[in-house]
């Protein structure tokens, strides 16, 4: 009696053995299927316009465009709330590089654009403005990225960001900071606390950068003052997001910071 008790016992102990298998596999191929089902990257027929999944509501859009005869990319943010998409900056080039990224936001994310941040008025964070303001897309900036904005000859955004840097898109909380001339004299960062998520914009240069790009408009005087005030404001960053080139970490900023000062002692 207690052999055959001990067989079954092992008999019921092997069951649920395979039982278990059987569940890990499944929910294994489960979430497998989940991960091919949304593609960390998407692109449209041309491969002008990519978007690049950072989170689950937090994707990149990267654009590129041909400047002084060579091709560059440019990157923003989109920002999936219960509200609807946040746009940070523009495609760069045409309106309707910038029509196409809102047409590939609602295929792909299922989300309508409602509010947009322009970064600094440069050609790659701006050009696309038309595109949202004839959607009735809420465009804002600072007061001076809406005064330069005009003088380059493009429509001003709303310049609301300098007296509400703070807004709040459903439950995301999203923040417009200012901390000084750069790249430009009015270049911004947005910050996504929930996310840990620092978007640099152009102030902000990869890893890969060997120098500081386009200095037309630069304050290379003030701009380590600038980037060393982000770092301050922003301690817990994990993820940074350059104007162009690849993200990574806070190494960024440090990276910024060391080309800055190789320029200022060559």
């Amino acid at each position: 009696m207690n052999i055959s008790n001990g067989w079954i016992g092992k008999a019921v102990v092997h069951l649920l053995l395979i039982l278990s298998v059987a569940v890990a596999s499944f929910g294994y191929q489960a979430i497998a299927h989940s991960k091919t089902s949304s593609p960390a990257q998407i692109s449209n027929p041309e491969k002008s316009i990519v978007l690049t999944k950072l989170n689950d509501k937090v994707w990149a859009h990267t654009s590129y465009n041909d400047w002084n005869g060579t091709t560059y990319d440019h990157n923003g943010l989109i920002v999936s709330t219960s509200k609807g998409a946040v746009l940070i900056d523009t495609a760069w080039g045409d309106d309707q590089k910038t029509e196409e990224l809102l047409k590939m936001i609602k295929k792909h994310l299922n989300k309508k654009v409602v509010l947009a941040l322009i970064t600094h008025a440069h050609d790659d964070s701006i050009s696309g403005i038309r595109a949202l303001l004839n959607e009735g897309i809420d465009v804002r900036s600072t007061h001076l990225t809406a005064k330069l904005a005009k003088e380059y000859g493009y429509p001003s955004p709303n310049p609301t960001l300098d007296a509400n840097p703070v807004m709040k898109a459903g439950g995301t909380v999203i923040e417009a900071f200012y901390p000084g001339e750069g790249h430009s004299q009015d270049n911004i960062t947005v910050w996504l606390p929930k996310y840990n998520i620092l978007f640099g914009g152009c102030m902000i240069k990869s890893l890969d950068a060997k120098d500081l790009g386009n200095l037309s408009d630069a304050n290379v005087e003030q701009w380590d003052d600038s980037v060393k005030k982000v770092i301050e404001k922003y301690p817990h960053v994990k993820t940074v997001v350059p104007g162009h080139g690849n993200w990574g970490d806070k190494s960024l900023l440090f990276h910024t910071i060391d080309l800055i000062n190789q320029h200022t002692q060559s």
